[in-house]
């Protein structure tokens, strides 16, 4: 009797552990709560499984005389079963679990079946990198670093966006980062990556200023304020530059605004930035030609004013001076036909002065040297002088011998000039007079005799003069 008891206790044992067994491999097992109820319906059809583990657990409470070994093997058959099942099902649930959960789902997107978070990815198919925010979700429209994310989530490379939070144009480079302090095509990148606009810059690789439009391109050929930009759009400096538009040159100075009002080399500004040409410039002292550069020592005529005018070696009009035979009045004009330089000499009506000759008129005489000479009258030296020099005439002197004669005599050197000039010599006659007188009372050779005709302390006269007495020697 105790024997059995002893069985019977121990048959009850191992059943309770059977059962105990089960129920570990339903809670612990590292596979899902839906994997295990697979495993139950795949048991429930099989049914010698659930049968066996129900049965002996009734049927040990009920026969004790029942042998203790045989409750013990049962749960041994049912025990291995139930772990086989889920070992053939498990890797085609993980195979289908990585499947689905493996690339875009949505706008999230996993690896190894894990959701990415706050991370770049590159997305083969899509050719393109995307960035998940903590949410998991890829960004649109917005900026990562120095990446731009587009509408479409992809990160914008090789193209222009325009970003409405900072009201600017920007370019993402090859490698997707945006450019900085540099041009594309027309448009320059700031430092801060933005595309500069109605604004100067500054580039330092072609050492030039630049001005960028309303729309961002490089102005051209065209003023900004006092500033110039050139066809390649650099702003130019220190140099001439002509603006078809305004049809005239204009120099940049250094610092890149046109000179006004001063000289440049030959050329003047004006008070508009324009070159002078044909003009008076700077107050009017200087004139600059067709060409716009200055005259120097040179005559121009001024149509405006009807006048010439003598520009001197540094440029400035001649006045109140001679310049050679004519003579520039105080404003610069050259006079005619009027008394000058203090009512002394007399210019005619192309400008020059006169010499010897009755002028205003008949009123008055000019000396040789041009100087103003009274009228002579009877017992005045001029009529003394001409007196005098007719009787050096009689005896055949040369121009030159009768002048010199006359100053000998104690007249000046205008009632000489004025006698020599009213005298009406025939100076070839008197130079064949001369020869013959020689031939006779010496009996040179023409040679000779035209040596001393030409003589400057003998006979004076000029050349022409004594080829004639030579050339009528044997006249008589």
């Amino acid at each position: 009797m105790k024997k059995s008891k002893k069985i019977l206790v121990t048959s009850l044992a191992t059943a309770t552990l059977g059962l105990i067994a089960l129920s570990d491999t339903t809670g612990d097992f590292p596979f899902s709560a839906q994997h295990v109820s697979a495993q139950e319906k795949d048991a429930s059809k099989n049914g010698k499984v659930v049968k066996e583990n129900t049965t002996s657990a009734s049927n040990q409470a009920e026969k004790s005389k029942t042998p203790a070994q045989k409750p013990a093997e049962k749960p041994k058959t049912p025990a291995q079963k139930p772990a086989e099942k889920p070992k053939n099902t498990s890797p085609k649930e993980d195979k289908s679990k990585s499947t689905a959960q493996s690339g875009w789902v949505g706008s999230s997107y996993y690896e190894n079946g894990t959701k990415v978070t706050n991370k770049w990815i590159f997305d083969k198919k899509a050719n393109s990198y995307f960035y998940l925010n903590a949410s998991g979700n890829y960004v649109q429209n917005t900026w990562e670093g120095n990446y731009y994310l587009k509408s479409d989530g992809k990160m914008a490379k090789n193209e222009w966006i325009y970003d409405k939070k900072y009201s600017a144009h920007y370019y993402l480079t090859g490698e997707g980062s945006y450019a900085r302090n540099t041009w594309v095509g027309n448009y320059y990148l700031k430092s801060d990556g933005k595309r500069a606009k109605n604004e100067w810059i500054y580039d330092t690789k072609s050492s030039s200023y630049f001005y960028l439009t309303s729309e961002g391109s490089s102005a051209r050929n065209t003023w900004v304020g006092n500033y110039y930009l050139k066809s390649d759009g650099k702003m130019a400096k220190n140099e001439w530059i002509y603006d078809k538009n305004y049809g005239s040159y204009y120099y940049l100075t250094a610092e890149g605004s046109y000179a006004r009002n001063k000289w440049v080399g030959n050329y003047y500004l004006k008070s508009d930035g324009k070159m002078a040409k044909n003009e008076w410039v700077d107050g009017g002292r200087y004139y600059v030609d067709s060409d716009g550069k200055i005259v120097k020592s040179e005559w121009i005529y001024d149509k405006n004013y009807g006048s010439y005018y003598y520009l001197t070696a540094e440029g400035s009009y001649a006045r109140s001076k001679w310049v050679g035979n004519y003579y520039l009045k105080s404003d610069g004009r050259m006079a005619k036909s009027q008394w000058v330089d203090g009512g002394r000499y007399y210019v005619d009506s192309e400008g020059k002065m006169v010499r010897g000759k009755w002028v205003d008129g008949g009123r008055y005489h000019v000396g040789y040297d041009g100087v103003w000479q009274p009228k002579p009258e009877d017992g005045n030296p001029y009529s003394a002088a001409l007196k005098t020099a007719q009787d050096y005439n009689k005896i055949h002197l040369s121009k030159k011998g009768i002048y010199e004669m006359l100053i000998y005599e104690g007249f000046n050197s205008d009632t000489a000039q004025y006698a020599i000039n009213h005298l009406q010599a025939d100076y070839k006659a008197n130079a064949l007079a001369k020869a013959r007188g020689l031939r006779k009372n010496t009996n040179l050779s023409k040679t000779k005799i035209y040596e001393r005709l030409t003589n400057p302390w003998l006979g004076q006269f000029t050349k022409e003069e004594a080829n004639y007495a030579i050339q009528h020697l044997g006249d008589k």
